[in-house]
């Protein structure tokens, strides 16, 4: 049965990359044209150098070209190094199916133990959760983050260090999305004082050496560069589309983007101080700290796009898990469809509904973190 479900999900995804309207020049060329670089001896961070192959390409001056600095660890080119192999539209459509197949992995990992009908059930949430549509649409690159999120709760649940390195590994693929996350299970597992915490660190220190090994074949001096690639990505880009608490209320005050942070300091600390209240209880699940993580990054964050919400869908499936009283599925159920129906009756403003979605399904976890008894909270999420 599983070897079925497992060949159904495989003929799904190569039919969707081969038949769906995939375009290629959208966010996916970004790391189309860093790896294409990479193959023609062009350092990763080399914004001038990768300007000046896209014009040779095609044949036109530099300077009608415009390349975005590449924001991401050296690792992330590494891995997606095969995809410049190929012509830039069989790449996009590759990249699709890579996609889809890491969101079925990680509702395969979050819903792990749950009844074959209710694994159905949330795998069509998954694929349908609003930023999980955008994100694979336009080739974005927050799914390894998704996975290593899903992965780290399942390796939790099975006491794994090597799926907990992996987790981890994954992570650092956008740091600004899944650092949060990878510090709060770094505690978590330090203070097991166990052979799995032990066993799991030690993995996940070991993934994180390799990684920071491996980045100096994409940039000779990639740690510096790294930095000044997100410098100038900040210069670049003033977030006029970020979908965030912060820079809601930049906006509202007329403010810079650099501001923002100022209201995202205070925010992290106000919520981290929740973590560290509740720690007994949030810990004592698997999935409690991911997505803890998870959520006060989205609260946080100020440079968060609207495909940057499909994280989300960590603590949706962690909530809807276990029994939860009607009132909190019908919140639950109004975080899902929001997005949707604020998209159709304001276009692209209607994207700050996300951010109501996250403040709902953080008010449903905190009310659940009320319980001292970490029993009864495992109880309610197996």
């Amino acid at each position: 049965m599983k070897i079925l479900a497992v060949l159904f999900v495989l003929v799904v995804i190569i039919l969707a990359a081969a038949l769906l309207p995939v375009r290629p020049y959208m966010d996916f060329q970004l790391i189309f044209h860093a790896n294409l670089g990479l193959l023609r001896g062009i350092s990763l961070y080399d914004q001038a150098g990768q300007v000046n192959m896209i014009a040779q390409l095609a044949q036109v001056s530099p300077e009608q070209v415009y390349v975005l600095p590449f924001p991401y660890p050296p690792w992330y080119a590494l891995s997606t190094l095969w995809l410049a192999v190929m012509p830039i539209d069989m790449a996009s459509r590759a990249w699709f199916a890579a996609n889809l197949a890491m969101l079925f992995l990680s509702a395969g990992s979050l819903t792990s133990g749950q009844a074959p009908a209710k694994r159905i059930l949330f795998f069509l949430g998954a694929l349908f959760w609003m930023p999980i549509l955008g994100g694979l649409f336009v080739g974005q690159y927050g799914f390894p983050v998704l996975l290593g999120a899903a992965l780290m709760i399942f390796a939790l649940r099975n006491k794994n260090p090597v799926l907990t390195a992996i987790a981890a590994a994954l992570l650092t693929f956008k740091p600004h999305l899944g650092g949060l996350v990878l510090v709060l299970t770094a505690v978590a597992l330090a203070r097991r004082g166990d052979d799995f915490g032990r066993k799991a660190l030690l993995a996940s220190l070991a993934a994180s050496m390799i990684l920071f090994a491996v980045g100096f074949i994409a940039s000779p001096n990639w740690p510096v560069e790294y930095f000044r690639s997100l410098t100038g990505f900040k210069d670049v880009s003033q977030c006029g589309q970020c979908v965030s608490i912060p820079m809601a209320l930049v906006g509202f005050a007329k403010a810079r983007f650099d501001e923002a942070m100022w209201i995202s300091l205070p925010l992290a600390i106000l919520l981290l101080l929740w973590v560290v209240r509740r720690w007994r209880t949030v810990s004592s699940m698997p999935g409690g700290l991911v997505s803890a993580g998870i959520l006060i990054t989205i609260l946080v964050s100020p440079y968060l796009q609207n495909y940057d919400y499909l994280l989300l869908l960590v603590p949706l499936i962690e909530l809807a898990r276990g029994g939860r009283r009607t009132l909190e599925w019908i919140a639950m159920a109004l975080a899902y469809v929001l997005p949707y129906v604020s998209l159709g009756l304001w276009g692209t403003r209607g994207n700050a509904s996300l951010i109501v979605s996250a403040c709902i399904l953080f008010g449903i976890a905190a009310m659940e973190s009320r319980s001292d008894d970490p029993g009864s909270t495992q109880r309610a999420s197996a």
